[in-house]
């Protein structure tokens, strides 16, 4: 007896040493798969049995996936697979002390009421012990013990276990945690290295490329390719394709473009990154819309590029059993963001380098500067010729603007300067350049201020040599009908280059996108009729045709707002004031008015005449309730109301959108200038609509203004003195 009692002592003791240099052992390791492998292969010196396995619940919270396993496979476990082993929180014994939390030991499986035997195999007398992994109060594994034979395991080695799956938890919880953080640390420094190899990058090709030959370093793909949208006929075209696994991708002539109603079909709707499942991919999309030879699991991240690009990466699993899971999508979404910044920077690149081509062409300098400090920021055109070899440097030597004038005329012009930053105005300034040579050099410059919501941010200027016009000047100044008639040239001369100046910076930006946009629809309509010699279905043909008319429409609107805003600004259209049915302009306006979106309009209106100009006054209603159903989501409400005040009327439209910026409720009301955010795919329009509406409140001797609504949204009111 005595000697039963210090072989169990000595047992004990050697047990307790081995658990303690096997938790010090799981300590030092960083790799969830090698703790699994050093507790099954350490825990024989401790426990004997044939089989231990160590599971781990997934993110998922039900699935139990075996992370380790050792054993002797004999007889029945000589054909056990993974899959076989898999199992979930609170099925057979492993799930059952996953979900309990509670420790099972028992002397034969075969008496514990809810175990699952594995199919195929043969009752066997089987002890096992099952100790829950836990950290504090949960559970994030099970350790599970067998052994042949009857009650192999007893309550001392349950102890043991139990304080070896506490270590081991805590190991495995550490090890997920520093496993994670590499992995993100990784994606971190791959999308590091993406952005700045981007940025040197002008080619859209070259970025395409780049960012496909990136994705290997990210998520397991076989084949990656970039989609880019074409305008013309609203489908997804192949750009790049770059193949990971040789012989996964399919050849580039068999690959056909992506009909936007596909594009359309498999996307999630919030805009981000989603996956194509291997059952879509294999039972929905043709075969020639892959670019992968099999169909397999597909993740896409859209790209979105400023003004209107648009375009996909999309990436192919590695083999049929591979899921993309969550931290592939944020890593695609990061992936994307990177891609989309790069392209419309390069974008952006282009148009620059375009705008200073025309402006070397110019045969006069042009040049940019701070507002508040006159620091120059830019000198092109004939800057050399005209100010000297050393002007191209003056913007990174921080040379101010005056610095070039005359000491005599210097004074005056930049004090002009700062009058004309904070009136706003666009005025022509004329002094005398600062020269070593013995000639008088005269320059006129046209100065234009860039005005934002908070004052002028920047000032651009045209610099003109007008030393002959000076000369001719002093020549013909007894000729004052010369003198005038000369005068007026040049002033209509200055006025034309002003007006040009601005229309660069504006006119060409909003209308080159807004009058291409119905005109590619129109033409595009127009070829399909005329190739299928208008041997289309009925309603098909009547389809195309009701699309032509829709957008000839919306040309017709976008050349009368310009030519309305044109004639305002010359100052020759004036009110034709005539006694006015308020309630039935009102009613016929708002009906009369497009509602694509579906949008709710309530109209209140009280019966009274007023002497308005009417044509305009509907001009004004229209704009205010287009704009409300442009800016607004679908469906969403819109109220207008009208009535008559102090002798004049009071119109009032309000939405329940996202609202207009404080720092916009002036600049909205602007030429050519839009609220950013609008819910419609792209707003018809080159931004005058809300110009018009305030230069015929002003016709009428009226104003307009916009105000937050209570509750979120915008309320637009214009008031008409009576005349």
């Amino acid at each position: 007896m005595t000697g039963d009692l210090g072989a169990e002592r000595f047992r004990s003791v050697a047990q307790l040493d081995m658990l303690h240099s096997l938790a010090a052992k799981l300590n030092t390791l960083n790799d969830v798969a090698a703790i699994g492998g050093a507790i099954t292969a350490e825990l024989r010196t401790i426990i004997d049995y044939h089989n231990c396995r160590v599971y781990r619940i997934q993110p998922d919270g039900e699935t139990l996936m075996p992370i380790a396993f050792r054993g002797e496979l004999l007889r029945d476990y000589e054909t056990e697979t993974l899959e076989e082993l898999v199992t979930q929180v609170g099925s057979g014994m492993t799930g059952h002390v996953a979900a309990t939390g509670e420790s099972l030991l028992t002397p034969n499986a075969q008496e514990v009421g809810f175990a699952i035997q594995i199919e195929g195999t043969e009752d066997i007398v089987e002890s096992m012990l099952l100790v829950p992994m836990k950290l504090g109060d949960q559970v994030t594994g099970v350790i599970v013990l067998s052994s042949l034979g009857y009650g192999k395991f007893d309550e001392e080695d349950q102890r043991l276990l139990e304080v070896l799956a506490s270590h081991a938890a805590i190991a495995l919880e550490n090890a997920t945690l520093l496993q994670a953080e590499r992995r993100a640390a990784e994606t971190s420094g791959a999308l590091l290295r993406l952005s700045q190899a981007l940025t040197k990058m002008r080619a859209i090709g070259d970025i395409l490329q780049e960012a496909l030959e990136t994705i290997p370093a990210l998520a397991p793909c076989a084949v990656a390719g970039a989609y880019m949208l074409d305008p013309s006929t609203g489908a997804f075209r192949l750009a790049r394709l770059h193949e990971v696994v040789p012989g996964t991708a399919r050849a580039r002539a068999e690959i056909a473009d992506v009909p936007s109603e596909v594009v359309d079909a498999l996307a999630t709707g919030d805009s981000g990154p989603f996956v194509v499942s291997h059952d879509v991919a294999a039972s929905t999309l043709p075969p020639e819309l892959l670019f992968s030879r099999e169909a397999r699991e597909i993740l896409i991240a859209p790209l979105r590029w400023e003004p209107d690009g648009s375009g996909a990466l999309a990436f192919v699993a590695p083999d049929g059993e591979h899921l993309y899971g969550p931290d592939d999508l944020r890593m695609a979404q990061g992936l994307a963001d990177i891609t989309s910044l790069a392209l419309g920077n390069a974008r952006r690149l282009s148009e620059l380098e375009r705008f200073h081509e025309l402006v070397e062409s110019l045969d006069a300098v042009f040049w940019e500067a701070d507002a508040s400090t006159l620091a120059f920021t830019f000198l092109g055109g004939k800057a050399e010729e005209l100010l000297g070899p050393a002007a191209l440097a003056w913007p990174g030597q921080g040379r101010a603007w005056g610095s070039h004038i005359v000491a005599d005329d210097r004074g005056e012009a930049v004090a002009a300067m700062g009058v004309v930053a904070a009136s706003r105005e666009d005025p022509s300034l004329e002094y005398r350049l600062d020269t070593s040579a013995d000639r008088v050099v005269w320059i006129r410059d046209l100065v234009h201020v860039v005005a934002g919501a908070q004052g002028a941010r920047q000032l651009r200027g045209l610099m003109v040599d007008v030393t002959q016009r000076k000369q001719a000047e002093e020549a013909l100044r007894d000729s004052e009908r010369q003198y005038s008639e000369a005068f007026k040239r040049e002033r209509e001369a200055a006025q034309r280059l002003r007006a040009l100046d601005e229309m660069k910076n504006t006119f060409l930006e909003a209308v080159s996108h807004d009058l291409r946009t119905p005109l590619t629809s129109i033409l595009g309509s127009a070829l399909t009729l005329e190739r299928t010699r208008m041997e289309l279905p009925r309603d098909e043909a009547v389809d195309l045709v009701h699309r032509i008319a829709a957008n000839a429409r919306k040309l017709e609107r976008l050349l009368s707002d310009l030519l309305d805003l044109d004639r305002l600004q010359r100052g020759i259209v004036s009110p034709q004031r005539r006694p006015t049915d308020l309630e039935t302009l009102v009613r016929r306006t708002v009906e009369e008015t497009e509602n694509p979106s579906g949008h709710q309009i309530a109209i209140a209106v009280e019966p009274a005449t007023v002497s308005v100009d009417a044509a305009k006054v509907e001009r004004i209603l229209e704009n205010l309730v287009s704009n409300a159903i442009r800016h607004t989501p679908p469906e969403t409400r819109i109220w207008v109301r009208a009535n008559a005040q102090d002798g004049g009327m009071l119109l009032v439209v309000e939405d329940e959108g996202p609202g207009v910026p404080a720092d916009l409720h002036d600049a909205i009301f602007e030429p050519f200038r839009q609220a950013p955010g609008s819910e419609s795919v792209h707003s018809p329009g080159v931004g005058v609509g809300l110009s018009l509406v305030l230069r015929f409140a002003e016709l009428h001797g009226g104003r307009a203004w916009v105000e937050d609504r209570d509750g979120g949204g915008a309320i637009f009111t214009v008031f008409l003195p009576a005349g």
